[in-house]
């Protein structure tokens, strides 16, 4: 279950947002991915991503971000199972208990795009919908925000040591945890074993998005 962000707990600075978009020119990442981590993509993501690919494209180009991150939280929220929502991880059809309720994948993935987009931008002045592309930082910290809204930012934890963004990234990115942090808005029990073999970030850049260092 996603982070219900408080007003105020984005630590968010007043004004328009700053885009932490890197130039074209900058150098590009070189995913160096375990084993065992491209096997499990390989295995369990590849065919279902694939196949919902033309869908993540339509949505994505409507809410102006790259198509891959909202692959990747389909991913990380259901597995890309079509009866699900990507928002909270709920059936399609069912009233969450803000009450919210997404009639199909569509909807549920443009509320994805649009939490994406308004989340980054509050947390970490990241402006998804810039041209340019992002670098892996970047990719981190939008999915942080994206699952724990302000949280990392508030207890000065780095996206990079956040498994639900990085699980999987490099041989040092194994066997993570989440955070063990001590707030009453956190989600997933903090300090527990992450048991995804990988996180949103290696599922953007399996899908060849060229992330930048």
């Amino acid at each position: 279950m996603r982070a219900r962000p408080r007003t105020g707990s984005t630590q968010a600075t007043a004004g328009a947002h700053t885009a932490r978009v890197i130039p074209r020119a900058a150098p590009k990442y070189r995913p160096q991915f375990p084993a065992a981590v491209a096997t499990a993509f390989f295995a369990s993501a590849k065919t279902p991503l694939a196949r919902a690919e033309p869908l993540y494209r339509d949505v994505a180009e409507e809410a102006g971000i790259p198509w891959e991150m909202l692959a990747a939280c389909d991913w990380m929220q259901c597995q890309a199972d079509r009866r699900f929502s990507p928002v909270h991880g709920e059936k399609i059809g069912r009233l969450n208990s803000d009450g919210t309720v997404y009639q199909t994948k569509s909807e549920a993935l443009a509320q994805c795009a649009s939490d994406l987009i308004e989340l980054a931008g509050m947390v970490y002045r990241i402006d998804l919908a810039a041209p340019g592309i992002l670098s892996v930082r970047a990719l981190a910290d939008a999915f942080a925000a994206f699952r724990w809204g302000g949280l990392l930012k508030r207890h000065r934890v780095s996206a990079m040591e956040f498994p639900y963004s990085v699980a999987g990234l490099t041989t040092q990115h194994m066997k993570m945890h989440w955070p063990a942090i001590k707030d009453r808005d956190a989600p997933d029990r903090p300090g527990g074993r992450f048991r995804k073999p990988f996180g949103a970030v290696p599922v953007v850049l399996s899908l060849n998005y060229p992330a930048t260092v």
